[in-house]
């Protein structure tokens, strides 16, 4: 998350004020769709984000620990929900999305000289390493977050970032 939301903001969203809950909404929906968009279609990404949403008012006054950490676990859990209603996986979804794109390792010289942008790039990435970049870099999370978010621990989430941005940086032609 960008900026957290101020703890008195919080403690007033979980004893259901509705001003508050309002407010927390607001604070959090933006950071949301940014991260849907790294895990699903961008059709879905609002959508989903709002679902996100109901899950936290619902249970918002049971919350714990690290705010963003549990919005983020709620939003990978409405992620796994939506791919297993529609009966497909990230990586079956994204590998139609990208089955156009060229190759850059081809050598074919269009191939070369096409310009891949980043959410095309993020898409060639496994499940895992997009989920780590979104988390990490789209929304900010700490190492130790991301960690609770993803249920790993801090080593394994820095390993694969570690991957996930040497992969990227192969897949943009910067890997040297």
């Amino acid at each position: 998350m960008g900026e957290d939301p101020p703890q008195p903001l919080v403690e007033e969203a979980r004893k259901r004020d509705p001003a508050a809950l309002a407010a927390l909404c607001t604070r959090l929906y933006p950071d949301l769709v940014r991260y849907m968009r790294y895990r699903v279609d961008r059709e879905d990404a609002e959508d989903l984000a709002g679902e996100v949403l109901v899950r936290v008012l619902r249970s918002i006054d049971g919350q714990t620990g690290s705010l963003p950490a549990w919005v983020f676990t709620i939003a990978g859990n409405v992620v796994k929900d939506h791919y297993r209603r529609r009966g497909s996986t990230r990586e079956e979804a994204m590998s139609e999305r990208i089955e156009g794109l060229p190759d850059r390792g081809r050598g074919e010289e269009e191939s070369v000289n096409r310009r891949i942008d980043l959410e095309e790039a993020v898409a060639r990435l496994t499940g895992d390493q997009r989920e780590v970049v979104a988390l990490r870099f789209a929304q900010g999370l700490s190492t130790a977050e991301a960690a609770r978010v993803m249920e790993r621990s801090p080593g394994a989430v820095r390993v694969l970032q570690f991957r996930a941005l040497s992969a990227l940086r192969e897949i943009l032609g910067g890997g040297r």
